[in-house]
């Protein structure tokens, strides 16, 4: 019986560490963002669009107005060719 259980709680360890290194991809995302328009870097737009990539795709499997989230990579990293070339 506790082998079923080990097996329930293994399946939701590797369930929560996704989800926390999704969100954590999240926040790291909106952190560069914010660091980007405030210092107008470049750089900090660049990895904010990397840094999305991932979960872009991920809530892009969702449907429906999700899928507009797989955009914002592109226009970060588009923007921060175009400041890199301005400055």
């Amino acid at each position: 019986m506790s082998d079923i259980l080990l097996g329930s709680i293994m399946s939701s360890v590797g369930f929560i560490s996704i989800a926390i290194i999704l969100w954590g991809l999240i926040i790291a995302t909106c952190v560069f963002l914010v660091f980007g328009f405030v210092r107008k870097s470049w750089k900090a737009l660049l990895y904010s669009g990397i840094s999305f990539i991932i979960p872009g795709i991920v809530l892009f499997t969702q449907g429906g107005p999700f899928r507009l989230l797989l955009l914002y990579p592109v226009i970060a990293i588009i923007f921060a060719f175009v400041l890199k070339r301005r400055g």
